[in-house]
């Protein structure tokens, strides 16, 4: 009787782990002394992807996810004292191979096995660290745009200010500069050095402009908006002007994509500069191609520019969107262009991402959200 109700009790406690494995949502892996796989638990298959049945039957297919050399450094670690309690291991982070041959990282977690004081096994316990990576790295790149976005706000205060105290000056010194021109013969001494000071003063006005613009919030009314027409009218725009003259531009625009709603004259003003910013890049020559679609989900629209220019260095991809950050030489640029993108594309709701593979060209993606309400009240109307 005491031995059917022991035998009782163990199938009890084994029905019991068997549920506790079973249910587990993280990976537990039991193997024997050798190495074969004697376990393999339905969390385990869930984040592999294998079925315990390939595992067990087939001792290869089980270090192809946890090679020999990874075993024998885990095998390592338990026996020292190094890395937790002998005969443990304590979590650590590793990376294990699924089915398809995928790296899988995981925090991963061991014991041996003993009974009575020998070893018999081990057991490794691990849980899938993909999602966990992958809204760490969404948090801080949330964190970099938010910081974007906080510095280019405080630049754009600024800015303001600045460009409202150097306007005044600026008109007065040109005002005297064109009545001094005009009051000397074209060939009189020191006519080209007041030329070159009109010029020079035209330039900072041009530079004040961009920084006004730059801190500009605003350019006016909002409404619902056909992109493909506001890039239409900006390939008529430049298409006039000299630095387009040797440019090939190709549209792809999708004719039945939805509208947005947003800024006509700020949505004007990001095309604008990118087509600047991408005649800049190509030295007048070359090809811009632009595409409209809408986004898989169809929740908002996705907008390229792609150009046959130098391109981009990796390292800078980080920088380009940055108030006055330039590649061009000193007196050519003011590194505020891209940076007044950013912005606009921001109050938007939207996203700019930029690509430059090797070999030269560069692409900049744009994707607008279609919902209004959302944006009307992240603009506050």
């Amino acid at each position: 009787t005491n031995r059917i109700k022991i035998h009782e009790q163990l199938q009890k406690t084994n029905i019991f782990l068997n549920n506790i494995i079973r249910c587990s949502v993280d990976g537990i892996v039991v193997v024997d002394t050798k190495g074969n796989p004697l376990i393999f638990s339905e969390g385990a298959e869930r984040i592999l992807g294998y079925k315990a049945g390939e595992i067990i039957a087939d001792k290869e297919r089980f270090r192809r996810f946890y090679p020999i050399e990874l075993a024998r450094e885990m095998k390592r670690r338990m026996l020292s004292d190094e890395y937790g309690p002998t005969d443990r291991l304590n979590t650590t982070q590793i990376s294990l191979y699924n089915k398809k041959g995928e790296e899988v990282p995981v925090n991963f977690s061991a014991a041996i096995i003993r009974e009575k004081g020998r070893e018999v096994g081990s057991v490794g316990i691990f849980s899938d660290l993909r999602e966990h990576l992958k809204m760490r790295k969404d948090l801080e790149e949330s964190r970099i745009q938010l910081m974007q976005a906080e510095k280019i706000a405080s630049l754009g205060r600024l800015a303001a200010g600045v460009a409202h105290e150097i306007n005044n000056p600026l008109a007065g010194i040109l005002i005297y500069a064109e009545i001094l021109k005009r009051d000397m013969e074209e060939d009189a001494a020191g006519h080209q050095h007041v030329e070159e000071i009109i010029n020079q003063t035209l330039r900072c006005k041009q530079i004040v402009t961009r920084l006004l613009e730059f801190s500009r919030q605003s350019l006016g009314h909002k409404t619902l908006v056909d992109l493909n027409d506001i890039i239409s009218r900006c390939v008529k725009l430049i298409g006039h002007q000299v630095l387009f003259q040797n440019i090939e531009i190709e549209q792809a625009l999708d004719p039945a994509l939805p509208q947005i709603f947003g800024d006509p004259g700020e949505l004007q003003q990001v095309f604008t500069n990118l087509f600047l910013n991408a005649a800049d890049a190509m030295k007048g020559l070359g090809r811009i191609t632009i595409t409209s679609r809408a986004a898989p989900q169809r929740d908002g629209v996705i907008i390229t520019f792609a150009d046959t220019g130098s391109g981009i260095s990796p390292i800078l991809w980080d920088k380009i969107f940055e108030p006055f950050f330039t590649t061009k030489p000193p007196g050519k640029g003011t590194g505020l262009g891209l940076s007044i993108v950013y912005g606009v594309i921001q109050r938007h709701g939207g996203s700019i991402e930029v690509e430059s593979p090797p070999g030269g060209g560069t692409t900049f993606t744009i994707r607008l959200p279609l919902d209004s309400q959302e944006i009307q009240a992240q603009m506050g109307l």
